[in-house]
């Protein structure tokens, strides 16, 4: 059996791609032979020995539009539009597979992107896109074949995941450790989209279309995020006999789509409960397999080049997405927030008397809100005239609960603004 030859050309070879690269070096294989054509890099790079020697290289990434002499485009530049954009879509067009770990283009123009592979033969491959060395979009695609997904959650988002867990050990609070993520490479000069849910909504997005066969932008997912949580919260959340994590969810329920991304309590004994660090945890429940539990490193250079490499060999080999399931996208309606049927976490801080029990009862009342629990937390310090309460409840509409929060956080005996979060009871 004869090898095969492949051609690639790779655009941005920063953290991901100079892992890529060194991957290829050390790649053997008696099928397949991987030539780098062309290399993009706005900054010189050094490479050991002989293996780019005939290798063209272009500072900006716009040469590419004019260059043709290769099979597979490997986009590892990032971000959803400029020069990325074009040279994807440029590609495309001429009818090269292409290969991405940019989950922002891939998110905001889903549509665009299989019209345009559907339409070209062509194929574009993104498992590095989302959750790093976990080949979850493979996972998805074969499952397709098979099963029908129900329901997909988990952590998507390392860095969020990292100060997260780093908070509760070592009892810090957000901020230091988010200095300490920043430190250890963990999280971005800039973190913002990291912390805020926008990484986790971009991710969830992607695996909501393909689970789903529709077209969900990552806009439409409104995400919350963690810069608001507090160590109180995760110790008492702890002694509560849960954790807290920022999740993304995705669930079909007939003919609508919930599609939430927010820091939810989860039982200590869930699966993704469990994970912690910089890893990243996703679970996908389908009508046969029931769940199905996937973890590993969501980022870094090697855990994601893998993911790219991969995508370049099954390409070589021609293992391609099964492009039918893709020529006619379903409509569905969307869930929103304010439709969300479960059970809060709520952290009230009052004055220390009589009445605010049964006035923040008064008003759960009006809105068929019912206490499953409640405990008082004795305060020290500047804070001996206050009373903190916790109260989680039973399962209600989120409507309702943001009615009545309304009101509870005007009422006279309330000192600081009622913090809620939500729990998800996921096994």
């Amino acid at each position: 059996m004869s090898s095969v030859n492949v051609k690639i050309a790779i655009a941005g070879i920063g953290t991901v791609g100079g892992g890529l690269l060194e991957l290829i070096r050390k790649y053997k294989s008696s099928d397949i032979k991987i030539n780098v054509t062309a290399v993009a890099s706005r900054r010189k790079q050094k490479f050991h020995g002989q293996f780019l020697k005939n290798t063209l290289f272009f500072k900006d990434a716009k040469e590419l539009l004019s260059f043709d002499d290769y099979d597979i485009l490997v986009e590892l530049i990032g971000g959803e539009g400029g020069v990325a954009k074009k040279i994807v879509f440029d590609a495309l067009k001429k009818k090269k597979n292409v290969v991405t770990a940019n989950k922002a283009l891939v998110a905001k123009f889903w549509k665009e992107l299989k019209s345009l592979e559907y339409k070209n033969k062509c194929v574009l491959k993104y498992e590095a896109a989302v959750a790093g060395g976990i080949p979850i979009i493979k996972v998805i695609e074969e499952f397709l074949l098979s099963n029908k997904i129900k329901r997909i959650y988990g952590i998507l988002n390392g860095t969020s995941n990292y100060i997260l867990s780093k908070m509760l050990s070592s009892n810090k609070e957000f901020k230091s450790i988010l200095i300490d993520a920043q430190k250890l490479g963990y999280a971005e000069s800039d973190p913002t989209f990291d912390i805020d849910g926008t990484d986790t909504a971009q991710k969830l997005s992607i695996l909501s279309s393909l689970a789903f066969s529709f077209n969900n932008s990552a806009n439409s997912i409104k995400n919350e995020g963690i810069d608001k949580i507090k160590l109180v919260d995760l110790k008492i959340a702890e002694s509560l006999g849960y954790k807290i994590k920022l999740l993304g969810i995705t669930e079909i329920d007939k003919k609508r789509i919930k599609n939430y991304v927010y820091p939810c309590l989860l039982s200590k004994d869930s699966f993704v409960a469990e994970v912690d660090d910089v890893y990243n945890g996703i679970v996908v429940e389908s009508d046969y397999c029931k769940k199905s539990f996937f973890v590993g490193e969501g980022a870094g250079a090697y855990p994601t080049a893998t993911s790219v490499l991969s995508d370049i060999v099954n390409l070589s080999k021609g293992k391609e997405n099964n492009l039918s399931i893709y020529s006619q996208l379903k409509k569905y309606d969307s869930v929103t927030l304010e439709d969300r049927y479960g059970s809060f976490y709520l952290r009230f801080t009052t004055d220390d008397r009589s009445g605010v029990i049964s006035g923040i009862a008064e008003q759960f009342k009006k809105y068929n809100i019912s206490m499953k629990s409640m405990l008082q937390k004795e305060q020290t310090g500047n804070y001996t005239n206050n009373a903190t309460i916790v109260i989680t409840t039973h399962n209600c509409f989120e409507r309702d609960m943001m009615k009545a929060l309304k009101r509870i956080n005007n009422l006279n005996f309330i000192r600081e603004k009622t913090v809620y979060i939500r729990i998800e009871k996921f096994k």
